[in-house]
């Protein structure tokens, strides 16, 4: 006869504690990893195809981007994204490695493309541009909210201004001793 009370009792006070933990794991981090990878990715290929149309669907409303300058919006990273994409058409990400931990997902990946159009008071150059970059961005309710961004932009900024030849560092090698590996 016990048993039934000592349950009943027990089903009570389990159901008391999640209601009384309800608002302490509401606010715990997105936590599905892969699904967090997976906005990202989705994110990357929204871009790679120049195709913003479901921006809102992958990006909060008040999307922090961390990048010096920039403020907070949805609006502000649809023209960033767009911007870009006029300068550079062909502009790619590659994902080269993504990790994730709680709401955080961290990549590095490859940028390249044309310069096309004008870029940041830079008149169209046609050069290419191949450089690193390194995201880390956080996730809330299955979308990105922030994101903190070290990129390769003096390598960037080179290959907009250089002339499109061979690079300093390749010369310099055509004129090593290929003997001895000194200068000739």
């Amino acid at each position: 006869m016990k048993t039934p009370t000592f349950t009943i009792r027990l089903a009570f006070m389990v159901l008391l504690m999640s209601a009384a933990l309800q608002p302490v794991l509401a606010k715990q981090p997105d936590t599905d990893i892969e699904a967090n990878k997976a906005v990202v990715r989705r994110y990357f290929d929204a871009f790679n195809r120049a195709d913003f149309s479901h921006l809102d669907e992958i990006v909060t409303a008040d999307y922090g981007d961390r990048l010096e300058g920039q403020t907070p919006g949805i609006h502000v990273i649809r023209s960033y994204l767009e911007g870009l994409k006029a300068s550079f058409p062909d502009f790619t990400w590659t994902i080269e490695q993504i990790v994730a931990e709680g709401d955080r997902v961290a990549v590095m990946n490859r940028v390249s493309g044309t310069q096309l159009h004008d870029f940041g008071g830079l008149k169209a150059t046609g050069n290419k541009v191949d450089f690193r970059a390194f995201q880390i961005y956080r996730i809330e309710g299955g979308k990105l909210a922030e994101h903190w961004e070290v990129a390769d932009f003096a390598t960037f900024q080179s290959q907009l201004t250089a002339k499109p030849k061979e690079s300093a560092f390749q010369s310099f090698q055509k004129d090593l001793d290929p003997k001895e590996g000194k200068k000739k």
